[in-house]
């Protein structure tokens, strides 16, 4: 049995994307883009890495012009779009499931660690964790970097970790990491349709299966 989970935070533990690309289009409109254009299909490739590779992904802003808008960012996010969020139905039950388990529980996120723990406390979730893991600002650690800064804060082999998101980003990460890794079907990247079956979450419960808790 595995004895960790590790979570990506914005498309696995939380809905996010209404904050966060409410907060992207606030960011680059005053640089004259028409943020009419963005679908929210389109600015769902916003949400996952680290701000300022997504200021360059999405909007193809100037290089010189990527730091100012990803400060401009931050202050939108903390006064209205870190409210703008959920949990995915059935999380807080799993992460008390895992819990009574003995099964140790992480954010691993390109989300600053500041405002990841915000959030989480927010979504009442933050006792759930034993250890958030996050740069100390945008792009400061890849998600390989956040992933074993988890590791040896709980004293933890690779081995004894599974990591869970929703995008390639994850993905990659937990890789590069040297971790398992379960794509879940319900964020904004991966679909039933773009996993395979016997190897993915289609909802929060179906983790348990691949730390060997099936119920």
């Amino acid at each position: 049995m595995k004895k960790a989970v590790f979570f990506d935070f914005d498309g696995t533990i939380a809905d996010s994307s209404e904050g966060i690309m409410e907060c992207a289009l606030k960011t680059v409109q005053p640089l004259g883009y028409d943020i009419s254009k963005y679908s929210k299909d389109y600015l769902r490739r916003f949400i996952g890495p680290p701000l300022s590779d997504c200021f360059r992904i999405t909007f193809n802003v100037p290089e010189e012009k990527i730091q100012e808008c990803v400060e401009r960012y931050r202050v939108f996010y903390k006064e209205k779009g870190m409210y703008m969020m959920h949990t995915y139905p059935g999380i807080p039950e799993l992460l008390k499931t895992l819990k009574s388990m003995g099964i140790k529980t992480a954010i691993a996120t390109n989300k600053v660690k500041e405002l990841a723990e915000l959030c989480s406390q927010n979504l009442g979730i933050y006792e759930l964790f034993d250890y958030i893991s996050g740069p100390p600002k945008d792009g400061g650690v890849t998600k390989a970097g956040v992933i074993k800064l988890a590791l040896e804060a709980l004293k933890l082999e690779k081995e004894d970790v599974i990591m869970v998101g929703d995008t390639i980003n994850d993905e990659k990460g937990a890789e590069e990491a040297g971790v398992d890794f379960i794509p879940v079907t319900w964020g904004f990247g991966y679909t039933e349709e773009s996993c395979k079956e016997d190897r993915r979450a289609d909802k929060p419960d179906d983790i348990l299966k691949y730390i060997g808790g099936e119920r």
